[in-house]
């Protein structure tokens, strides 16, 4: 008997510009199909430079992370396309995980926290605290590492909100015993169906080394926080037991 396939839509958030994040989307759904015996349909669309946004005919939605501000754009035809479209995903009770900058947006507009810029820029391979018992944290540590890439952080719940939705925070950022500032919100459930996540459990050793190696990058990374910051990224990237047991669990979870 012929197995139906599953239908997936990733929604780009890239702006038109190439990143490894799509390829390593690419491979957690090949990688998963192949295990399962599963065949997927998976559409791409293009939100923020083409305006395309899925209807709600698919099984599963994956929405990228981007560069950018996630407050700037509140007033973008692209931007308020979205939102409506994660009001109706919400609703409709449909499969949607959010990565990073998707994910600010949707804590954005469903006023979950504080959306706001940190004092420094946040990149590398850094350990997250789960908060719940929950299926998407099968097969992880607590913490378990991932890649962090971002300028902005949600901090502040909005309780009062979070409860009436129904959402559960469910992850944290890196405790910081040193450091008498806030932690971040890393990972959001909100619904039984809509999750979003603050960091890119999609990154991939073999396909991230390579650009965390180019001279740019290392350079940008020695320039601001000092050769011992980069060093630590690769061998992070290098240890089995970091970012790649969260690529081969979270998303597939």
């Amino acid at each position: 008997m012929t197995i139906p396939p599953l239908r997936v839509a990733i929604i780009d958030m890239y702006d038109g510009v190439p990143n490894m994040g799509m390829q390593c989307i690419d491979t957690i759904l090949a990688h998963w199909s192949q295990e399962k015996m599963q065949p997927l349909h998976i559409e791409k669309f293009h939100l923020r430079d083409q305006n395309q946004i899925p209807d709600l005919s698919f099984d599963v939605y994956i929405s990228s992370g981007g560069p950018g501000s996630p407050t700037d754009s509140i007033e973008q035809a692209w931007d308020q396309q979205y939102t409506s479209w994660l009001e109706q995903a919400l609703a409709a009770k449909k499969w949607v995980f959010l990565i990073c900058h998707s994910f600010q947006i949707a804590c954005r507009h469903f006023n979950i926290g504080k959306v706001s810029l940190r004092k420094s820029r946040q990149i590398g391979i850094l350990p997250v605290h789960p908060l719940v018992q929950d299926d998407l944290f099968t097969g992880l540590a607590d913490p378990f590492y991932t890649l962090e890439s971002r300028y902005y952080q949600i901090t502040a719940p909005n309780d009062e909100i979070i409860e009436q939705m129904g959402a559960v925070i469910i992850a944290l950022e890196k405790e910081r015993p040193n450091i008498p500032l806030e932690r971040a919100i890393m990972g959001v459930k909100f619904n039984d169906y809509m999750y979003g996540v603050q960091f890119h459990p999609e990154a991939n050793s073999q396909l991230i080394a390579p650009y965390f190696k180019e001279s740019s990058t290392k350079n940008s990374i020695i320039e601001e926080f000092g050769i011992e910051k980069w060093n630590q990224i690769i061998a992070s990237i290098q240890d089995p037991k970091k970012i790649e047991t969260t690529f081969s669990f979270f998303i597939p979870n």
